[in-house]
């Protein structure tokens, strides 16, 4: 078999490969489907600029200006405002062509490396000390059992806060729920103007009311509820 050197590019390790596909009694249809594969103009078309845009990479060029739009606009404005010759009339008809112009401003946004989208400006008035609020809905899925946590009004905000999370519990093992996390809603229902003996009334009626309308979950000896809690 041919041995490539370490300058054979993509392109020709295909070409060998393609060469040396030999029929084989046992990978027949194998041999056959690589064979089409490797042979397809379109994959060596393919090949062709990978290898281009590899050496382009290794050779990192950089462009002449930034600006070739911009540019072009000047050498347009000053064949407009002078009488021109066979020849410029051409060039400023050759400028004016939308492709010619798309390609300008493809050279520009590459050359100014202007890959990002550009972001609008943050307000004047926005509030240097305010901090993103971070708001998540956690979905517990459970047996008839406890929350396995306890929650109290905060005094400052007036929040409901969780307290505490007893270990091995349904929020224990969620890993999701934590001291000091803001309780907004339970399954769609608010609980900010609720007190907190309301609130554990709550979470106890959706595991008994949903617990006790899974007969898919019944027949297992197992009836689970869901909480959405809204944190």
């Amino acid at each position: 078999m041919p041995v490539l050197s370490e300058d054979s590019g993509l392109h020709e390790t295909l070409a060998l490969l393609t060469s040396q596909l030999r029929p084989d009694s046992n990978h027949r249809e194998e041999m056959g489907f690589l064979r089409d594969v490797f042979s397809e103009k379109s994959l060596s078309y393919l090949m062709k600029i990978h290898e281009k845009l590899r050496y382009y990479e290794r050779q990192s060029p950089t462009p002449v200006l930034h600006s070739a739009m911009a540019l072009a606009e000047d050498v347009m404005e000053e064949l407009q405002a002078a009488s021109v010759h066979s020849d410029e009339r051409e060039l400023l008809q050759l400028l004016s062509t939308p492709h010619l112009r798309a390609v300008l401003m493809v050279h520009d946004t590459v050359a100014q490396k202007n890959f990002d989208p550009v972001l609008p400006p943050l307000p004047d008035n926005i509030d240097e000390d305010f901090e993103e609020e971070s708001v998540k809905i956690v979905r517990l899925v459970k047996n008839k059992e406890p929350l396995g946590a306890t929650i109290r009004r905060d005094e400052h905000s007036g929040a409901v806060v969780v307290a505490r999370i007893m270990r091995g519990g349904a929020a224990d093992r969620s890993g999701l729920v934590h001291v000091g996390d803001e309780l907004r809603e339970v399954n769609g229902i608010a609980v900010l103007h609720k007190r907190p003996d309301e609130i554990s009334q709550i979470l106890v009626c959706i595991a008994y009311l949903q617990g006790g309308r899974s007969s898919e979950t019944q027949s297992r000896g197992l009836p689970r509820a869901r909480a959405d809690l809204f944190i």
